[in-house]
């Protein structure tokens, strides 16, 4: 386990994943002529790990031997666990710091440990030598690297792309946002899907420009970092379908109800019969924003998180990432049936505010639209106390598999009722015919495929049922 690193650089060494770095003067943020280590980031590095290891077990790498880059090294730390626990990978460490190129080649040789080093700028590097298997472990945004990490990436390699700028991610710096991601992003209770679906557009058009499309295979954002998993599609019909995955969304400020405009070259003469919510009926003036553009697919591959699960329990990592690692897999399932009671997983912050939502209940929410190339209105129909409902505009498309976004209980849950424990909200909306799963963004959410209107509606028959 990694321990506490202090700032002056205290503690000589620490161990991580087998591996014995020296940390000795390394700093939590880069510095001029300095070296980065970040303790807090162990998780993240530890789910990088079981990917590697996933990746490599399943054999879907087109080389003879898998060849793997950790493009922003500093310590060596990550590079070097993968050839601890993986001596058949070809494994490069590249820092273009020569005070961390040095740090890197003598903890490779105090571990003896054969790994390729080397002190480039990361964008040369991925344009010179093509990589299976790629790392972005960026501090700020990683959007400055993504053009060149996907110019040389072969067919079905893998990327994985942390980004930790908070500040533009989640809405605190629109300029920086728009500059770049694109986009415009607000808080909202879904701010983490949200953010991590911005980045997730910011990769998709990257790798259009070199005639390329993405599978994503998982998403994880906790407390200080996003990490996007990709694997690369080759060729000009992948690329042109990802590309049209990328949607904006338009977001109520009222009741936080959102959808995914469908996928037109024509102006919604309607945009706010896209949503389930009434609030426009209800209220004057302007009542909702456009969010993104942002990616509006699947974000989980449930296999290839299963796949990871497993080798985090192989590799016996701890009980942090391995719970955290569940929640996901349960989350990628969505399941629509009732099964055995879920539990949530992610850093210190998240479980125990977990914890802590279990004593006194708590609601997620879930997007409520899917998104498609066509649209017809509904007719209006009565809801459940014989009120016309708003006519809304139809989005034609398949359901996701795991549905997009989530509702938050404290936000949508009615005033002056008690839910009680998270997993049984979860339980009656399956047996109300929908699926259902905790999620790691937000331990006092639910991912679910019923419309906010119907979700609300559902969490007071739940409160009723229970006084």
């Amino acid at each position: 386990m990694s321990e506490e690193v202090e700032e002056q650089g205290v503690r000589e060494e620490v161990e991580e994943h087998g591996v014995r770095i020296n940390v000795a003067g390394t700093f939590h943020a880069p510095k001029k002529n300095e070296v980065m280590y970040n303790a807090e980031m162990l998780v993240n590095r530890s789910l990088v790990l079981c990917a590697l290891a996933a990746y490599y077990e399943s054999g879907q790498c087109t080389n003879s031997q898998v060849r793997c880059l950790d493009a922003l090294g500093a310590t060596g730390v990550s590079g070097l666990a993968w050839a601890k626990h993986f001596p058949k990978v070809d494994v490069a460490i590249n820092d273009q710091s020569a005070a961390a190129t040095e740090r890197i080649t003598a903890n490779a040789a105090a571990n003896t440990l054969n790994v390729a080093i080397t002190a480039e700028d990361v964008s040369v590097l991925l344009l010179q030598r093509p990589f299976d298997f790629v790392f972005l472990d960026c501090y700020g945004s990683s959007v400055h690297y993504l053009d060149a990490a996907f110019r040389n990436a072969p067919k079905h390699s893998l990327l994985a792309i942390t980004s930790t700028d908070d500040s533009a991610l989640y809405g605190k710096a629109a300029d920086v946002t728009l500059r770049n991601y694109g986009g415009y992003v607000v808080k909202t209770s879904y701010a983490k899907e949200l953010a991590a679906r911005l980045v997730l557009g910011s990769v998709v058009r990257a790798a259009a420009k070199s005639n390329k499309g993405v599978e994503v295979v998982c998403c994880v954002a906790l407390k200080s970092f996003i990490t996007v998993l990709v694997r690369v599609l080759r060729g000009p019909a992948a690329a042109n379908k990802c590309v049209r995955k990328i949607r904006r969304v338009i977001h109520c400020c009222m009741c936080e109800d959102r959808a995914f405009y469908p996928e037109t070259v024509y102006p919604i003469e309607e945009p706010y019969s896209l949503l389930s919510c009434d609030c426009r009926s209800r209220s004057a003036g302007k009542l909702s924003v456009e969010l993104g553009p942002v990616w509006c697919d699947e974000i989980f591959d449930a296999t290839f998180c299963q796949a990871m699960l497993t080798q985090a329990t192989n590799l016996q990592l701890s009980h942090k990432v391995t719970s955290l690692l569940q929640t996901i897999v349960n989350e990628a399932k969505c399941s629509g049936e009732p099964g055995p009671e879920e539990t949530v997983g992610g850093d210190k912050e998240n479980t125990e505010s977990a914890v802590a939502e279990d004593r006194t209940g708590g609601l997620g929410e879930e997007e409520d639209e899917e998104e498609g190339s066509h649209h017809h209105p509904y007719q209006s129909e009565e809801d459940h106390e014989g009120e016309r409902s708003p006519k809304r505009l139809k989005t034609d498309h398949p359901a996701l598999r795991s549905p997009a976004f989530y509702f938050n209980l404290h936000r949508h849950s009615p005033k002056g009722h008690d839910l009680g424990k998270i997993n049984r909200v979860v339980e009656y909306l399956r047996r109300a015919h929908h699926k259902a799963s905790r999620t790691h963004f937000d331990p006092a959410a639910i991912r679910t495929d019923c419309s906010l209107r119907d979700f609300t509606r559902l969490l007071l028959e739940f409160s009723q049922a229970q006084n």
